[in-house]
């Protein structure tokens, strides 16, 4: 016990304290991202942010009297401080949220999913589904309502939690007032998901299920992409471009993409602000994505989307450990389709931007229409996420509840 609180006294002393008097709100949001999005319907008096940068006195003096040391046993204290209608975490991949039902009877526990949740992590059996394996699963984890991507994520969690779900897409991309450009600038526009940090001697390891990969291969498909698109492009006389992951101060990005291309022609358009990312997507014929979040989100505005999905492929390694790292995950899908391909196959790449790029509007729209309620729907404006508020007896903003 004496090690334990001389722990909670270190992490004490390397995070922020309030000494603000908890008060009761009608909703308490556990971790701080995502606040921006309950921010545009919910007044800011009426929402109580819990997060552990910011730790509050008097609701840690209640824990430290009770003994009551680890972090779930915080948000319980907090969330019994401020009573509130609803607790909600833009966070659906903690785990720790999942425990707080059971802490805290009363309020309506409520995850809202931002990610593909797939099993990667730097840490042997240390992915989202471990985690939820080894937190007891759904004998152990509680939620009123999960805001899931599509009905692939809502079958995900169901599993794995004792949860009903919504469907209601990334409520993010969802409040996005973005529309495809009419003449896009780029034929092709590469969306980038390099690492926050210069890959260059980096010796980490990537666990998936019970695969791993150095952390230089796992990025490695990042490069070899890149340099296969510049060519295509260049030989189709394409107007090419690599949208950046991180802003202009990360010079190693744009260093690794320039290395990867040599001398082929493209333009580099780093982050700029939330919505660059996006803006550069819909600005393309086509995007071209690995696996990220993002290749989704253009997918249900009705973007063409090519995805080539072959970061963990390996024929030696039986490919049930590898599925969280092919298209459409956590769906199943064949291992090529008419937009997507999960081998590292320069063909395929080429038989899918042949066709995108020869393909209507009105014919990209028929094809993907029996995929993006499973994989990604798309809900302009967040009308359900906002009546789903309502019916918790949120008051919405007045400006939203005129627009609506």
């Amino acid at each position: 016990m004496i090690s334990k609180i001389r722990r909670v006294f270190r992490v004490i002393r390397s995070t922020q304290i309030s000494f603000s008097i908890p008060k009761q709100v009608s909703i308490v949001q556990i971790h701080k991202d995502g606040l921006e999005i309950l921010d545009r319907y919910v007044d800011s008096s009426d929402i109580s942010v819990v997060d552990p940068s910011e730790l509050n006195f008097w609701i840690l003096l209640r824990c430290l009297m009770f003994r009551k040391i680890q972090m779930k046993e915080y948000f319980a204290q907090a969330i019994k401080a401020h009573r509130p209608h609803v607790v909600i975490t833009f966070i659906d991949n903690d785990t720790t949220f999942y425990l707080l039902k059971s802490l805290v009877l009363g309020p309506v526990f409520i995850a809202v999913q931002n990610g593909i949740r797939n099993n990667y992590s730097y840490l042997s059996k240390g992915g989202f589904i471990d985690q939820l394996v080894k937190s007891g699963g759904s004998n152990q984890l509680k939620a009123d309502l999960v805001c899931t991507f599509g009905k692939s994520s809502s079958i995900m969690f169901e599993r794995f939690i004792q949860t009903k779900t919504l469907i209601t897409g990334n409520v993010k991309n969802n409040a996005m007032e973005i529309r495809s450009a009419i003449e896009p600038k780029f034929d092709i526009v590469f969306m980038s998901q390099h690492a926050p940090f210069d890959l260059a001697n980096r010796e980490e390891v990537m666990y998936l299920n019970n695969a791993s990969i150095s952390i230089g291969k796992f990025y490695e498909i990042e490069s070899v992409v890149a340099g296969f698109l510049a060519k295509y492009c260049q030989e189709h006389s394409l107007r090419f471009a690599v949208s950046g992951k991180r802003g202009a101060e990360y010079v190693f990005e744009r260093r690794f993409f320039e290395k990867a291309i040599g001398e082929n022609p493209f333009t580099f358009l780093p982050r700029t602000d939330v919505y660059s990312s996006y803006e550069n997507g819909l600005n393309s014929r086509v995007a071209v994505v690995i696996d990220s979040t993002i290749g989704y989100e253009l997918l249900s505005r009705g973007n063409k989307v090519a995805f080539f999905s072959a970061r963990m492929f390996n024929p030696l390694i039986d490919q049930s450990e590898l599925k969280d790292s092919f298209f459409g995950y956590p769906g199943t899908y064949p291992i090529g389709g008419p937009f997507w391909t999960n081998k590292p196959d320069h063909h395929e790449y080429a038989r899918i931007l042949d066709s995108l790029l020869g393909m209507s509007n009105s014919e990209w729209a028929a094809l993907i229409q029996p995929y993006t309620e499973e994989l990604m729907a798309f809900r302009p404006g967040n009308n359900e996420f906002i009546q789903m508020l309502k019916d918790q007896g949120i008051q919405i903003n007045s400006e939203v509840v005129r627009r609506a």
